[in-house]
């Protein structure tokens, strides 16, 4: 397994990201985009990747967030479709190995009627992906993306069995499932890992702290992970307005990095 985290996106933030994980043994940055994807050109990209080359430091997976690429809106659903394929064109400027974007969603219908519509529009998008060697990680519940537990991804791999889960236990967590079944049932479709922490006290979410200082079982996590043969990158993401933020986000990336590194040989 590699470590990494989510990096920044405008050059002079990723230049000080490079920087920060070439020195302190992070192999790899994430990036990812909302809604602001279609102002990103390719010459940015192509800085972004000089950035990481000159630093010795790999570009981990790149995110597209937000869009609904399975939208009954046709104009919505071709403004996605348009972001999905720059994203992919963009990863394969960064080498990057994992694609990441939700499979959109179509509020009221049934999950039948949302796969159907996701096999209908991914698999293109998939092919091109594997061709470039690289693989597509679906993220789940929330950001307009129909999988949001574990059913969702199984009628969805009946369908279109090449993607797979970027798993996120803070996430899940947050939505009242159980984490631990995704990676013990599934560890074999985790394509990529967000190592995120919650902390919750007295019913509610009260820190996004480092890993190992809240609520989420990483052990366990961990020996599913090894047990399913995962070998690819665990993503430090600092969130909140606390850890997420400078000058607690490079504590906090460093505290969860040797936290994680035990569970790893």
């Amino acid at each position: 397994m590699k470590l990494g985290f989510i990096g920044q996106n405008d050059l002079e933030g990723l230049e000080e990201d490079a920087v920060f994980a070439a020195a302190n043994g992070f192999q790899g940055l994430e990036f990812n985009w909302w809604s602001s994807f279609d102002e990103v050109t390719e010459d940015h990209v192509k800085a972004m990747k000089r950035i990481l080359d000159k630093n010795a430091v790999e570009a981990s997976a790149l995110g597209l967030w937000g869009w609904n690429h399975i939208s009954r809106d046709a104009d919505e659903r071709k403004a996605a479709l348009t972001q999905l394929e720059r994203a992919v064109n963009f990863a394969q400027l960064l080498e990057a190995g994992i694609v990441i974007t939700g499979g959109g969603d179509i509020p009221g219908a049934s999950l039948e009627d949302k796969v159907a519509e996701f096999a209908g529009v991914f698999p293109p998008f998939v092919e091109k992906v594997e061709k470039a060697g690289m693989k597509m990680a679906m993220y789940p519940v929330h950001g307009n993306s129909f999988f949001v537990d574990l059913e969702c991804y199984q009628k969805a791999w009946e369908a279109v069995p090449q993607v797979g889960i970027k798993f996120d236990a803070a996430n899940i967590l947050n939505h009242g499932d159980d984490y631990i079944q995704w990676v013990r049932r599934h560890g074999d479709k985790v394509y990529y890992v967000h190592i995120k922490e919650h902390l919750y006290h007295g019913g509610e979410l009260a820190s996004q702290p480092a890993a190992g200082m809240g609520d989420v079982e990483w052990g366990k996590i961990m020996a599913f992970l090894h047990e399913h043969g995962y070998d690819g990158y665990l993503s430090v993401e600092p969130h909140g307005s606390i850890w997420g933020r400078e000058p607690m986000r490079r504590k906090m990336l460093l505290l969860s990095k040797r936290w994680i590194e035990q569970f790893l040989a």
